[in-house]
């Protein structure tokens, strides 16, 4: 076998092989510790952009709150993601596990009252609890502001806008603050495209090294390991 032969059969085998490694990394990326909070507004929304993630390959861990226990209800939740199970604040989970499994945190209802918990560095419930771990990790945490955002269109059409300044500022404080932390807000209908958006650069990034040093094997075989022979 002619060496110009030989080093298309090789260039054509490393492409190969790196194609198959980035899909596998592409599989494993794309799981999800999914936290529900007892927030109804931008609750529709977000379980269509959870849907389509589904679609796209995601994988989810669920975990719900004891007021989306009471609010959205177990049953709701696992019938809308399709999924047979849901971890709840009396299971007790091992969050370390959890965030272990999982490469990203959503939070696709995020209420006041969590996000308030969130900003004060106040981790007292399991969802808080987990958020506080992850940040502490370096997970990437990623979550919807529709049901915390003073200034959304659809809680003020319920509740009205009669809050004094002074509270409205803190809350939007507070929301202020939780980006600092690196936490990443977006809108329910736009949580799909920041997932997806946030799972393609994380992809990127993490097989950069892979792809360079594949090329390097391109470039500079290995002269001892006769990968392929020419007898």
């Amino acid at each position: 076998m002619n060496k110009e032969l030989q080093n298309l059969i090789q260039n054509a085998l490393v492409e190969y092989i790196v194609n198959r490694v980035v899909e596998k990394l592409a599989q494993r990326q794309k799981t999800a510790l999914v936290l529900f909070t007892g927030a109804t507004i931008g609750f529709k929304q977000s379980i269509e952009s959870l849907n389509k993630l589904q679609q796209n390959g995601w994988k989810f861990n669920v975990v719900m709150s004891k007021a989306a226990e009471e609010v959205l209800t177990e049953d709701l939740i696992k019938t809308s993601l399709k999924i047979e199970n849901v971890i709840k604040e009396d299971d007790k989970p091992n969050i370390k596990e959890l965030l272990e499994q999982n490469n990203l945190i959503i939070i696709p209802s995020l209420t006041i009252n969590t996000a308030s918990k969130i900003a004060n560095c106040i981790s007292d419930t399991l969802v808080t609890n987990i958020v506080s771990k992850a940040m502490m990790s370096g997970k990437k945490i990623i979550a919807s502001l529709n049901a915390c955002c003073i200034k959304n269109k659809e809680r003020q059409s319920i509740y009205g806008d009669n809050v004094t300044e002074a509270y409205k500022n803190r809350l939007i404080n507070n929301l202020e603050t939780i980006k600092s932390y690196g936490i990443n807000l977006t809108t329910s209908e736009n949580l799909f495209y920041k997932v997806e958006k946030y799972n393609k650069k994380n992809l990127n990034t993490n097989n950069l090294g892979t792809n360079n040093q594949k090329q390097e094997e391109v470039k500079n075989p290995p002269q001892n390991k006769n990968l392929l022979s020419t007898k």
